[in-house]
């Protein structure tokens, strides 16, 4: 074997190895990834608490899309294309604006706490 070919197969298990790793983590770990970090700190209680209800609410309506996917392979193949980059984003922004009223001691909207009524680290699959 050439020494093309086995640097080819290195890079594949590589690229194998870092994929699947990011099948266990939690949409939470990789919306931190996706959003800058104090992205909010420059925003008011005001502007934080408005963020917050409209982050809560395409929240709730990607869950919906995603719910109405379905549970069968090909519904989860829909949704993991059409709807998870968004889910995971807004996920990662609500956490950081979280965090951003938590430092301002800033009270967010009710249903913004916890747009989609579930505990903290589920996630939509």
């Amino acid at each position: 074997m050439t020494e093309n070919g086995i640097f080819r197969r290195m890079v594949a298990a590589a690229l194998l190895s870092a994929l699947l790793s990011a099948c266990g983590t939690s949409d939470d770990t990789i919306g931190r990834f996706l959003v800058a970090p104090d992205k909010f700190v420059l925003y008011s209680c005001a502007e934080l608490a408005e963020r917050a209800t409209a982050l809560a609410e395409r929240q709730r309506e990607l869950e919906r899309l995603i719910a109405k996917a379905g549970d069968d392979a090909g519904g989860r193949l829909v949704s993991t294309v059409a709807y998870r980059s968004d889910y995971v984003s807004v996920r990662g922004e609500m956490n950081e604006l979280r965090t951003a009223a938590a430092a301002k001691n800033c009270k967010l909207a009710p249903g913004a706490e916890n747009p989609g009524g579930r505990a903290g680290g589920s996630a939509v699959r």
